[in-house]
């Protein structure tokens, strides 16, 4: 990184799950972004254009939820790489959270078909 220790990132930044998180915030703020702005195109309304200009609040609070899944989901594969080394409850505990979401979507597309 770099040669002042004052500049090492520190807390969760440190951690080697927050690139899981970042990109699957990303990925997640992108993937609600393009449903709204489908939805919004599919209205019929008159008033449907005002809808764009919530699109980036609605991606922004999107991104939270997929961003925390990320950092479950990395944790997850970095502990069966062995490259973190926290106690095995922080595993299952990471392991309910990265399946949760996948169990979520796949209930509501069942349900909704």
């Amino acid at each position: 990184m770099t040669t002042d220790p004052s500049r090492e990132p520190t807390g969760f930044r440190a951690r080697p799950e927050a690139r899981w998180a970042l990109w699957a915030g990303v990925a997640g703020a992108l993937a609600t972004a393009a449903l709204v702005v489908r939805a919004i195109l599919g209205s019929a309304g008159s008033t449907a254009a005002v809808g764009y200009l919530l699109v980036p609040f609605i991606a922004a609070i999107a991104a939270l939820p997929f961003g925390i899944w990320g950092a479950a989901l990395g944790h997850v594969v970095l502990r069966l790489r062995g490259v973190v080394g926290e106690p095995w409850i922080v595993f299952w505990t990471a392991v309910v959270a990265a399946a949760a979401l996948p169990g979520v979507i796949g209930y509501e597309l069942w349900r909704k078909w």
